[in-house]
């Protein structure tokens, strides 16, 4: 079994960016990226109109006030759907490849060890927690719960262990929102938005610390007291876990998540023992090939074939984590003669997708050796959100986005404007794609946080992801 030896979140939140990412082993295992100008809608909750029913699909497309209609299944609403209805909804997934934001009519609310939905259900304790005596203390608990706060309640499996007190505050405080969001509701009029509920760094603290979380580190101040904050309620066992960052440099920088982020924009992944993965994504499916590469070891070619395999089992799943990669991906495995093998590494595979947050379904390896495996989409691939594709190689690789490296150089100015002589004007480099995103307000905005003159110089010779400041 792997022992996992650091695990260490990194929040980092600016104007431009919340971004977050998750270490343990050493290695990044997971990267959230979230936009300022497009955060994510999930959870929120709106007041729309039904403007189409559609039977064939099952479901209505509601306008929430956002700028596109959004999917609303006829199984996700209590009540009959039909044209111009007035309905609450909650947004239950973001829009991903096109695909318009998914609704529910049922709304949920998620903590840390309970989720409560509106309304008279089923609800139950997680099947993760599986011993008796902690089902029974835990049935006992939820009915003292549902007594109280009316509604439905699910017990998640973080909720295994914890004390009747932390749980109960948690419902407490969970019950108090729906009640927040049930006087919104009623004042809400016509359509738009009434209750955001999740905050970024709430919902990546509640989702990934655990019992083997040894760092919490954070920047700015404001979004570490948020998040001390949080722990201190919630989760108070790790409140001796959180850090402020007070290096000058940023949490990215420090831990290495820059040089990870570059590596995504290039198809090929080196393996420990010299093997190597190359990935690549179509509108259909993802495929990931393993090669033997530089592989120098004196072995046979069933020894190095699995090797090889297992590496690569590893890093497949980490990079599928990394870039947020769903729907159908096909990995074509160096060919092996053993059926031991075969299913050393199908177990290989299955145990490193058990880190995984999001659905996962392998099928074993077929006779041509390929390993199918369809993952949930949760998000659109953080390909999406930071990349261009290349114009030198016709898309079939890809650079960080003229936004990204903007965000970059913003970032180095802030963080290192002790550095620059006091007096003298500051000097941009940057390619032209990037220097257009320099508008005036943004230039002035900047030279007075420096307290110096900022010079934007558009530049064809300088690399479209590369920069420099004189």
């Amino acid at each position: 079994m792997r022992q996992v030896s650091d695990n260490i979140i990194l929040i980092e939140v600016d104007s431009d960016e919340k971004r977050a990412a998750q270490i343990y082993n050493s290695l990044v295992q997971e990267l959230f990226i979230e936009r300022q100008d497009s955060p994510s809608l999930i959870g929120n909750i709106y007041r729309g109109t039904v403007k189409t029913i559609n039977s064939a699909l099952e479901a209505a497309f509601v306008d929430i006030g956002i700028g596109r209609d959004c999917f609303l299944p006829f199984s996700e609403y209590p009540e009959k759907l039909t044209k111009e209805m007035d309905v609450v909804v909650q947004i239950k997934k973001d829009e991903i490849g096109g695909k318009p934001p998914r609704l529910s009519g049922f709304i949920s609310i998620s903590g840390r060890n309970l989720v409560f939905i509106a309304g008279k259900f089923t609800g139950g304790i997680s099947k993760n927690i599986e011993g008796k005596t902690e089902r029974i203390r835990l049935a006992k608990l939820r009915e003292k719960i549902k007594r109280k706060f009316e509604g439905t309640w699910i017990l998640r499996t973080h909720a295994n262990g914890k004390s009747e007190s932390q749980i109960y505050f948690e419902a407490k405080t969970i019950f108090q929102t729906w009640q927040k969001i049930q006087k919104e509701i009623s004042k809400k009029k016509g359509t738009g938005l009434v209750f955001v509920l999740y905050d970024f760094t709430e919902r990546v603290l509640k989702e990934l610390v655990n019992s083997k979380t040894k760092k919490i580190i954070i920047e700015p101040k404001s979004e570490f007291k948020k998040a001390y904050n949080f722990i201190k309620h919630f989760i108070p066992e790790k409140k001796k876990t959180v850090f402020l960052n007070k290096n000058k440099k940023s949490l990215f920088e420090l831990w290495g998540v820059e040089n990870t982020i570059k590596t995504l924009t290039k198809p090929f992944q080196k393996l420990p023992s010299g093997g190597e993965i190359i990935i690549q994504a179509t509108e259909a499916l993802t495929t990931i090939d393993v090669n033997s590469g530089s592989f120098k070891k004196n072995l046979s070619s069933d020894e190095m074939a699995f090797i090889i395999n297992k590496e690569a089992a590893r890093e497949i799943m980490r990079q599928l984590r990394l870039r947020n990669i769903g729907g159908i991906i096909v990995c074509d495995f160096i060919d092996m003669k053993k059926t031991s093998d075969k299913k050393k590494l199908f177990d290989k595979i299955k145990f490193e997708a058990s880190f995984d947050r999001a659905k996962i379904d392998i099928l074993p390896p077929n006779k041509m050796g390929l390993v199918i495996i369809s993952r949930q989409r949760i998000s659109d691939n953080i390909l999406e959100k930071i990349t261009t594709p290349c114009d030198c190689c016709g898309g079939s690789g890809k650079h960080l986005s003229p936004k990204t490296v903007f965000i970059q150089v913003k970032r180095h100015l802030l963080k290192n404007r002790e550095k620059f002589e006091r007096n003298l004007p500051i000097n941009i480099f940057v390619h032209p794609t990037v220097a257009d995103l320099f508008d005036r307000k943004t230039i002035a905005i900047l030279s007075k946080e420096l307290k110096r003159d900022l010079r934007v110089r558009s530049d064809y010779k300088i690399r479209k992801e590369e920069f420099k400041i004189e």
